[in-house]
């Protein structure tokens, strides 16, 4: 049985972990936040413990999918103390390196193993206020580009069909 089989279908209560971690090379250490276990948790990913500390968060995976075109809003509650200063930091560096960011969720019953991992998101967009920090963490755009022909059926007569 998979993880998700297990959270779905096993005997035990359990309940899902979100954990958000924001790193960039410039900081001294990643931001590990959890939303739904107070005290804060351990969990195993990479073959090592990493601790995430509470935080009010407010996560929206919107329309996350199995395609490249995933994006996370994130609202985290810092009171607009931590974040600000580390975006100042990247900023004062002169760096055009974006925070990346992954999302990870876990099974109360197995904190060793992620039921969904989101990861390699960058953070394109970023908003401060009195009470928090909120940011859009989106997949690198790889493949924009574009020919400037535009789709009309002058252009392209096997189209008619689609007008």
């Amino acid at each position: 049985m998979s993880e998700l089989e297990n959270f779905l279908f096993g005997v035990d209560n359990a309940y899902l972990i979100e954990c958000i971690e924001i790193t960039h090379s410039l900081w001294s250490k990643p931001l590990r936040y959890v939303t739904n276990v107070s005290e804060g948790v351990t969990v195993i990913h990479d073959g090592q413990a990493a601790h995430y500390e509470y935080a009010v968060l407010k996560i929206d995976r919107g329309q996350v999918s199995d395609d490249l075109d995933q994006k996370l809003t994130i609202t985290v509650g810092d009171l607009g103390k931590v974040i600000p200063n580390l975006i100042d930091q990247i900023i004062g560096a002169d760096s055009q390196e974006r925070p990346q960011v992954t999302y990870r969720a876990y099974s109360s019953l197995d904190l060793a193993n992620s039921i969904l991992q989101i990861d390699h998101l960058e953070i394109t967009s970023q908003n401060n206020d009195y009470q928090g920090t909120t940011f859009e963490a989106e997949a690198e755009q790889l493949n924009e580009v574009g020919t400037g022909i535009l789709f009309t059926k002058e252009n392209f007569p096997t189209l008619v069909g689609f007008y």
